[in-house]
């Protein structure tokens, strides 16, 4: 099967060994994709990657990815300063978290680790640890404002307001649980406390025991927070995560484990389906005979036009950048879409239905919705109009 690459996948097919770089075949983004690169946090992963290529293609833009590495280098050191200092303080209050997201993948699979960009340190305890952490983190020179507290305790979240430490700059999330709670991921047998706490192990992390999901947690986690994040559209840093955990961990996978979580977990089937047949297709990793399988089970149900549509929106969205980042309203649209068509037993039909539920809710949200333009010209026609009828 042809694919149309993007300057996203030939990036990361270059970054991860797929496809050899070389001068003679090698189109150098230009200052907007550069830009874009940039601001999703893959700066440092293009200048590691075609940096020495593009400084004679492009000074300028080299100089741009190079700043990127060098300002992110820094900033990963802070977190990871960080980090080892509130695990250890964490863990002689007898609390043992569990690393989540970008301080955890950075450590495991990226090297150097800078190159997984992240904005915050998150871990997870246990709910009933949650009194006994924030007063380790606020000893720890954290702060949280009065309003987040009002907000947390007023809503509720799966994790306590961000608490931010104004002499080093760094944030911190403290999780009680993976998603919020009236999310239907949430609810899932998977992400049930136990079964994490099953399903984590510990490691060295710069000398501290620390705790991690396994590859097969991990793998599934960081698909299933993907498919549900506000920045979905641009989430290229948990897709990359991705790529990194199947290029590492799939040749070992426990196959029957992860079946077993597909099958007694439904809101997580398409979201692996849809990425890792694209990731399959675009070369970035190989699909063996034993995740064909699992990709089967979880894509029995989605046919027809619902699994061009997960295709397309991939390529249209995370993995295009051709236009720059999207406005904040189509960036809403295309994950509440996304959102919609992961939906368990979501069917062709129901894809009219989805488009102009989701136009409608976003009616108020700006000048870029559809709608709200036609509105703005059936107004004005009404105002043509009626002087002429008086």
């Amino acid at each position: 099967m042809s694919f149309n690459h993007t300057f996203i996948t030939r990036l990361l097919r270059y970054y991860h060994g797929c496809e050899a770089v070389s001068a003679d075949d090698f189109t150098p983004p230009n200052d907007d994709q550069i830009t874009y690169l940039c601001d999703l946090g893959l700066g440092p992963v293009a200048f590691n990657t075609y940096g020495k290529l593009l400084q004679a293609e492009n000074p300028d833009g080299y100089s741009l990815l190079q700043s990127a590495d060098l300002t992110t280098r820094v900033i990963y050191r802070q977190m990871e300063s960080a980090a080892a200092e509130l695990i250890k303080d964490l863990q002689n209050a007898g609390i043992k978290p569990v690393l989540l997201k970008g301080i955890s993948t950075a450590f495991e699979y990226y090297s150097p680790p800078h190159l997984r960009l992240m904005g915050d340190i998150d871990i997870l305890i246990a709910e009933t640890e949650a009194d006994a952490a924030m007063s380790r983190v606020a000893e720890l020179g954290y702060e949280i404002s009065d309003q987040d507290w009002q907000l947390y305790r007023k809503k509720g979240h799966h994790h306590l307001p961000a608490a931010y430490n104004p002499d080093s700059g760094i944030t911190v999330e403290v999780h009680t649980g993976l998603f919020v709670p009236n999310e239907p991921m949430a609810a899932e047998p998977l992400f049930q406390p136990e079964n994490l706490s099953a399903h984590s192990t510990e490691f060295d992390y710069k000398g501290i025991r620390a705790s991690r999901f396994s590859p097969e947690l991990q793998f599934v986690y960081t698909i299933a927070h993907w498919g549900v994040d506000g920045g979905w559209a641009i989430n290229l840093a948990s897709i990359n995560d991705v790529v990194h955990i199947l290029r590492r961990h799939e040749a070992a996978f426990d196959f029957e484990l992860l079946s077993g979580w597909v099958t007694a977990n439904p809101w997580i089937r398409a979201n692996v389906f849809a990425l890792v047949s694209y990731l399959g297709h675009a070369g970035m990793i190989n699909i063996s005979p034993s995740m064909e399988d699992l990709l089967t089970l979880a894509g029995k149900n989605i046919y027809g036009r619902r699994r061009e549509l997960l295709a397309e929106l991939l390529q249209k969205y995370p993995m295009n950048g051709s236009a720059g980042v999207p406005d904040p309203y189509e960036m809403e649209r295309a994950r509440s879409l996304w959102v919609e068509l992961t939906r368990p037993g979501y069917r062709d039909t129901q894809i009219p239905l989805s488009r102009l539920r989701i136009a409608i809710q976003s009616i108020h949200h700006g000048k870029y919705n559809p709608l709200r333009r036609l509105l703005r010209i059936y107004r004005y026609l009404l105002s043509v109009v009626r002087p002429n009828a008086s």
